[in-house]
């Protein structure tokens, strides 16, 4: 199969993942109000964040699933596996009944739903960085991976696009009463990517050369707790501050700044839109730049200016008017473009092709469910116990001193 044509299969699926799994923090202030009511919307917001992060709990187990599915019996059949999986609990979330319908009931389901898509989400992001990495030469490894982080911020941008569409085609009460739900049903259609991949797609020479040679790890899980353990701990603290300023960016402040600002839906969705096309952008021109000047420059930079800037940013979005907003916004989406852009490759090069799926998914994962996926939930908690948002400062600094000290013990095995 021509490599293009695979790179941009494994993409397109990719962000019709990121699509169905976006939508969720989209719509988290009104998934709040739906399914955890409260009198006070930062409540109910708060108890939507924590759903949220429980999807992410789920991914380290999506991970191992996954993982060593991928390094047992091969990148492609987990991939397709993945997204088969995720199709089906982002189409639930269209036809669930409310709170106001069945009660607590509607809140479990939510709840149940969420992890199926933290369970699928475990292995496709990390089963579509294995699947092109592979299939692509080691000079050219950064930009090829960087394709997978562009289609998540596509794939957000979509959903953000056609949720904005259908509140605007719809009346106020039409979209209150049913209209949100008709995003999350086209999610569904995610399930013909997978047909695609698994049909039309070849497995990785990587995974076809240790298969010939008789060099599959039966247990990969095993190895790599057992090899690999300090690693895998590395590549967690690596991964936390891009994880933090993603989720920071894309998904935590659309909710803030509606709720604690003031600014209307129109203001923040169309800035949200914004930041996601030029993150699609610097994404896949940091993946570039690391495959000529090396990942660990680009990291080690893009760390010192999240630690030099982050305060002023903040401050930024926590008393300046919309312009100082959308300043601050443009910012931290280069900063989070910049981060993730390099990093599937980074952190694919740093296990060798026999337990490479099982122990990215399962770092990564792990990774993102501490740091990513909580990373609303901490920062509403800290809005709530501190009265500004500066507070999260902090958290994000300490992450960055982390993951500068782990990029010390960073080493590439990509050729073992």
């Amino acid at each position: 199969m021509n490599r293009r044509k695979l790179v941009f299969s494994s993409g397109v699926a990719n962000a019709f993942e990121w699509y169905d799994y976006a939508l969720f923090g989209h719509f988290a202030p009104l998934i709040g109000m739906k399914f955890f009511p409260n009198s006070d919307p930062n409540s109910s917001l708060l108890h939507a964040f924590l759903a949220f992060a429980i999807g992410y709990l789920m991914r380290p187990i999506g991970g191992i699933f996954f993982g060593v599915i991928g390094d047992r019996f091969g990148r492609k059949i987990a991939l397709s596996a993945s997204i088969f999986c995720m199709s089906l609990p982002t189409a639930l979330i269209g036809i669930l009944p409310t709170y106001d319908d069945i009660g607590i009931t509607a809140t479990i389901l939510m709840i149940i739903v969420r992890m199926l898509q933290g369970l699928s989400m475990g292995g496709a992001l990390t089963g579509s960085i294995s699947f092109v990495i592979e299939h692509t030469t080691a000079t050219h490894r950064g930009f090829t991976g960087s394709i997978s982080m562009s289609s998540i911020c596509i794939g957000i941008l979509f959903g953000s696009t056609i949720s904005y569409l259908i509140q605007n085609f719809l009346s106020v009460e039409q979209f209150d009463n049913w209209g949100w739900r008709i995003p999350f049903l086209l999610g569904f259609f995610i399930l013909f990517a997978g047909f695609y991949i698994r049909k039309h797609t070849n497995e990785t020479p990587s995974f076809q050369t240790i298969q010939k040679e008789g060099g599959i790890v039966k247990s990969p899980l095993k190895k790599v707790f057992a090899v690999y353990w300090f690693d895998m701990l590395i590549s967690i603290f690596i991964n936390s501050t891009g994880s933090v300023i993603f989720y920071l960016q894309a998904i935590y402040l659309m909710s803030f700044l509606r709720i604690n600002r003031g600014f209307t839906d129109s203001e923040v969705s169309n800035l949200a839109n914004y930041c996601y096309i030029i993150m699609a952008i610097i994404t896949l021109g940091s993946g570039y730049l690391s495959d000529i000047i090396g990942r660990k420059k680009i990291f080690i930079i893009n760390l010192l200016a999240i630690i030099l800037i982050m305060p002023f940013l903040m401050n930024l979005i926590a008393t300046g008017d919309f312009y100082c907003v959308i300043i601050s916004q443009v910012v931290l989406s280069i900063l989070a473009a910049s981060y993730i852009g390099p990093e599937p490759a980074l952190q694919a090069e740093f296990y060798p092709t026999d337990i490479r799926n099982t122990a990215l998914s399962l770092s990564y994962n792990t990774a993102t469910s501490i740091f990513g996926g909580t990373t609303p939930l901490v920062l509403e908690y800290l809005v709530r116990k501190t009265g500004t948002i500066n507070s999260s400062i902090y958290y994000v600094i300490a992450c960055a001193v982390s993951s500068l000290i782990s990029l010390h013990f960073y080493r590439d095995r990509s050729k073992i």
